[in-house]
Formats: structure tokens, C-alpha cells, sequence
């Protein structure tokens, strides 16, 4: 992968906070990114929502991928620098079934509907911290008309794919966005919501507010929208602008 970066004297650490859609792509694109740069990254992953509260507990940082929601609502709170968000991927939600089980018709509202209901427990992430199973269980299942007969059966995940609990047998179907189903051995993504029910979550970076290296910050959010590193993003099921 091609990427200069200007001379800096000395190395920087750099920490990043991103939301966990975007663990794919980052984990490949980062130790290129330090092999070009000879900066370090960490990175914690985790929900919007706890990455929310993080920054509202003051947690240090110098980069922070969220949802463009998140990213609006952190500002607004003096969490991250002014003006400093850039986009960098979009995702949709899709679905996902045990490896080897029947795959099922999801390409109607209606069909999607019916694979709800037969399921024995369906996952999807805690409508409380993350993007998708908000929109899943606050959009979707009120506009199927289904949302007391899914929730009575759901299995919340709090962190991770809620893939999980397909691939150990604990649900039938997960639902999250699909950039953290595919990387998940066990299962098959059977596809995308239908469009009358997706919805399409793009995630930005933003300084952090207390950023110690903004500077080095800036140079991993111009590599991460080079025409190389979008094209990790698409192989990883985002689409980057």
C-alpha cells in the first residue's frame, strides 16, 4: 500500500475509540498505516453507546469513529474538536443464519416478517447501545407489527456480533449491520434488510477534544480515505464515499 506521511521527528501514540462496525477494515488498514508512519495506534471498540459514555466520563483519546449521529451529539458536548469530522464508510444491516441451516427469504417485508416470527430467538444488539438494534427494534419491528412477539424471544448482545448466538445455536437469525456479520466463522449473511426497512448508518472520524497527538491523528484519517483504504472498507462490506 503507498502512503507518505510528512517527517515527524518522533514516533506518536495515538488512541482511537471506534464503533465496532468498523473493527474489520481498521484492523487490517492500522498496522499499515504504522508500518508507513511509525506512529502506534490503539484502538478500543465498542458500541456507540459506550463509546458515548466514555467520552462523557472524560475517557482520553485523539480519534473518535461513530455513527454521524454520534459524532453530531459528541460535539455538541465539547467532546470533540470543531469542524474536524470526516466520513469515512457506510453500512447497511443485514442477516445472518447458522452455516449449513436453510436460507431464508428475506427479499420482502413480508417474507422478512415471516422468518421473524418462525424463529425460535432472534439476536440483535441491545437497542441501547447500538445503532442497529435501535433502529431493528424501535423502526423495524413496529412497522412489521411484530415487535411484542421478537422481543419475548430476543438474545441482546452488548458488545460484539450478535452473530454469536447463532453460531453457538442460543438464536435462529441475527440482525446487525453487515460489516460484523461477515467476519463471523459459523454463519451465513444471507443479505441486506429489504430497502422499505434498512437503514444505512455512515461512520465519521473526529479529533478528540483533549487530543495530545491531533497532528498524527489527522495523517491515520487521511490514509483511512485514500483510494487503497476505501477499498478495504468495500471488501469488508462498507461502501466509503
Amino acid at each position: 500500500m503507498l502512503f507518505t506521511v510528512p517527517f515527524i521527528a518522533l514516533a506518536a501514540e495515538i488512541k482511537l475509540l471506534s464503533a465496532g462496525a468498523l473493527t474489520q477494515p481498521l484492523n487490517a488498514l492500522i498496522p499499515e498505516f504504522e508500518r508507513a508512519s511509525e506512529h502506534r495506534v490503539t484502538i478500543v471498540y465498542g458500541t456507540a453507546g459506550t463509546l458515548r459514555g466514555m467520552l462523557e466520563k472524560g475517557e482520553a483519546a485523539d480519534l473518535v469513529v461513530l455513527p454521524v449521529e454520534g459524532i453530531v451529539d459528541a460535539e455538541k458536548h465539547g467532546w470533540l474538536q470543531p469542524d474536524s469530522r470526516v466520513d469515512l464508510a457506510s453500512v447497511g444491516i443485514g442477516v445472518a443464519v447458522r452455516k449449513g441451516a436453510r436460507v431464508p427469504d428475506i427479499s420482502t417485508p413480508e417474507a422478512f416478517k415471516r422468518v421473524l416470527l418462525d424463529a425460535r430467538s432472534v439476536a440483535y444488539v441491545d437497542p441501547t447501545r447500538g445503532t442497529s438494534g435501535r433502529h431493528f427494534d424501535t423502526v423495524v419491528l413496529p412497522t412489521l407489527g411484530i415487535a411484542t412477539e421478537v422481543r419475548v424471544k430476543a438474545k441482546l448482545q452488548t458488545e460484539g456480533s450478535a452473530a454469536e448466538f447463532v453460531r453457538s445455536g442460543e438464536a435462529d437469525v441475527a440482525i446487525q449491520q453487515i460489516s460484523e456479520l461477515l467476519p463471523v466463522d459459523g454463519v451465513t449473511v444471507v443479505g441486506l434488510l429489504p430497502n422499505s426497512l434498512q437503514k444505512i448508518t455512515t461512520y465519521s472520524a473526529a479529533l478528540a477534544t483533549r487530543s495530545t497527538a491531533s497532528d498524527p491523528a489527522r495523517q491515520l484519517v487521511a490514509f483511512l480515505i485514500t483510494p487503497t483504504s476505501k477499498a478495504v472498507f468495500k471488501a469488508k462490506g462498507m461502501d466509503a464515499p
